[in-house]
C-alpha cells in the first residue's frame, strides 16, 4: 500500500521510541547492578551503644561523716572528804607544797604561813569569841615560814566557845584536781564541817564529837575540782555546845598540796 506524500509512516515514529525505551532499560539495569553490588559489600557494623557499667571501687564516692553536735563538758564540781587520825608530829612545809599555814603560835590572831605560798589558804574576818590554846595532843613545825621562819614543833592553836561560833577558810580552785588537808579540833561539842565551791555543786558536810573537855583532833584531806577557776568555802563551826564554859571547836593548821 502506497502512502501518500506527506503523511508519517510508522517508521519514522518507531526509531525514537525504541531509543527511549533501551535508554530506560539500562538505567534500570545500572540500577539493579548497583544495588546488588551494595548488598554483596561487607555489612556495616551497627551504630556502637555505650555500656553502662559501675565505677571501679576506687572511684567511688567516700561518705562523709555527718557533723557531730558539740556538747559541754559534764560538771565536775567534786568534793571528796577523808577523815584521818593526826600523826604525832606533822612537818607542814614538807606536806604543804603549794601552801601551808600554822593558828597561834605568836598570840590569838597570830597566823605563821609559807613564805612562798602567796597566801593561797586564807581566813576569813573573825567575828566569833576567839584564844590561843597548846591543848593539841600532836605537834606542827615547819621551815620556810613567815613571820617566824621555822619552828621544831608547836602544840598550839586557836578554838572558840560557844553554839554558831566558828572559823571560815578558803582556798583556790581550779579544772585540775587539788587537795586541801584541814588539822581540826573539838572540845565539849559537835563540830559541823561544810565545803562549798563556787563554781557550783552541793554542799559536803562531815561531823566531829567530843563530849568531854579534852581536845579531839583529826586530820580532813579534801579532794575537789571545779568546771572552772574559783575558791573552795570552808566553815568549821559549833553546831552544838556541850560545855557552858567554852564547848567549842579548834583550829590547828592547813595545808595545800
Amino acid at each position: 500500500m502506497l502512502l501518500e506524500p506527506g503523511e508519517p509512516r510508522w517508521r519514522d515514529h518507531l526509531g525514537p521510541a525504541v531509543v527511549i525505551l533501551v535508554g530506560v532499560l539500562v538505567v534500570v539495569a545500572v540500577g539493579l547492578v548497583v544495588r546488588a553490588s551494595r548488598s554483596d559489600g561487607p555489612a556495616r557494623p551497627a551504630p556502637a551503644v555505650a555500656e553502662v557499667t559501675d565505677p571501679p571501687l576506687e572511684q567511688l564516692p567516700i561518705p562523709l561523716p555527718s557533723p557531730s553536735i558539740s556538747t559541754s563538758p559534764d560538771p565536775v564540781n567534786s568534793i571528796v572528804v577523808e577523815e584521818g587520825e593526826v600523826p604525832d608530829t606533822v612537818d607542814l612545809a614538807d606536806e604543804g607544797t603549794i601552801d601551808w599555814v600554822h593558828w597561834g603560835e605568836a598570840g590569838t590572831y597570830s597566823l605563821e604561813r609559807s613564805a612562798k605560798g602567796g597566801f593561797a589558804i586564807l581566813e576569813g574576818t573573825p567575828d566569833a569569841p576567839r584564844e590561843r590554846h597548846t591543848l593539841s595532843p600532836q605537834r606542827f613545825r615547819w621551815s620556810g615560814g613567815t613571820p617566824e621562819p621555822r619552828n621544831s614543833g608547836t602544840t598550839s592553836g586557836v578554838r572558840t566557845c560557844g553554839e554558831g561560833n566558828g572559823f571560815t577558810l578558803s582556798a583556790p580552785a581550779t579544772t585540775n584536781p587539788m587537795r586541801l588537808r584541814l588539822y581540826l579540833g573539838v572540845s565539849g561539842a559537835r563540830g559541823r564541817l561544810k565545803l562549798k565551791l563556787s563554781s557550783g555543786g552541793e554542799t559536803v558536810t562531815s561531823e566531829m564529837v567530843q563530849r568531854g573537855r579534852s581536845l579531839q583532833t583529826a586530820k580532813y584531806t579534801i579532794g575537789y575540782q571545779a568546771t572552772k577557776p574559783g575558791k573552795l568555802s570552808i566553815e568549821w563551826i559549833t553546831d552544838e555546845s556541850f560545855d557552858a564554859d567554852c564547848g567549842g571547836v579548834a583550829l590547828q593548821a592547813a595545808t595545800l598540796f
